[in-house]
């Protein structure tokens, strides 16, 4: 498992965010969970070990599916596959 993150930072750069400490970024990116539904959104800091695994990872476009704010999960498409995240997971994930 660990193999398979060293080859996601190599391919990929640097998977933790420093857009956080970046005033720059505050302004631009906003948490996935407050994305508008039929939106495509790109990927920007994902520390979530688990949901790289499902290939949503920094710089990936992901179409927000379905986004209710009284329900507590989202619906996102990332390429073929369609994923159910919940909003606590979603709201630690920056797009842009």
């Amino acid at each position: 498992m660990n193999a398979m993150f060293k080859r996601l930072r190599r391919r990929f750069g640097k998977t933790g965010c420093s857009a956080e400490k970046n005033s720059l970024c505050n302004t631009c990116c906003d948490c996935l969970a407050n994305a508008e539904a039929d939106k495509v959104v790109t990927i920007t800091c994902n520390n979530d070990h688990k949901t790289m695994e499902r290939g949503i990872y920094t710089g990936v476009s992901v179409k927000v599916l379905r986004n209710e704010k009284e329900e507590p999960n989202i619906v996102i498409a990332v390429g073929d596959a369609r994923y159910v995240l919940d909003r606590r997971i979603a709201q630690r994930i920056k797009v842009r």
